[in-house]
């Protein structure tokens, strides 16, 4: 686990273990952090055993546990969630909403993350990176989506990361 805990799964029932195994093929297949999340641990999972919401006892079982592990360990990886190594970070983040993770920036704009990505690396869209986060400067994007809109070209690049990105997520 994130936390560095080992859980005993050797209790889980066939479904069960079916079900961390679909989890983990969506983090492995970089569905988006918030739908794992929704599988995992939201309303009507099998880890809150059919119930919509969530109490004490549910959350200290090892399948709901292990469910929000994949979940956590998908955020991280989407740079969604701070890995705890960079927790002491977590001051610098901005918290007046003047930022969006990049995947809210994709959405903004239009592209793909990895689309959003290369426009950071290239200097194009104005980003912060703490750790294993970035996010980006939210008027930053809506200049980006207007100047893209202006131009009214898309990169053979984006097309091409748009298909491949919407092929790669095809479960």
């Amino acid at each position: 686990m994130l936390n560095g805990k080992t859980l005993d799964l050797s209790q889980l029932s066939p479904a069960e273990g079916a079900f961390l195994r679909d989890l983990r093929r969506m983090a492995e297949r970089d569905i988006s952090y918030f739908e794992i999340a929704r599988t995992a641990i939201g309303p009507g999972s099998p880890a809150l055993r059919g119930r919509q919401t969530i109490d004490r006892r549910t959350a200290a079982t090892p399948l709901y546990r292990a469910a929000e592990d994949i979940a956590i360990h998908a955020g991280v990886q989407q740079g969604l969630i701070l890995a705890p190594e960079f927790e002491h970070l977590r001051a610098e983040l901005p918290t007046d909403g003047s930022h969006i993770s990049v995947a809210q920036a994709a959405d903004v704009i239009g592209i793909t993350r990895a689309a959003v990505y290369k426009a950071i690396n290239a200097g194009t869209l104005h980003a912060l990176k703490l750790g294993n986060v970035t996010v980006v400067n939210r008027q930053a994007a809506v200049v980006y989506r207007e100047r893209r809109e202006k131009s009214g070209l898309v990169s053979a690049s984006d097309e091409t990361e748009d298909r491949e990105h919407a092929t790669s997520r095809v479960p």
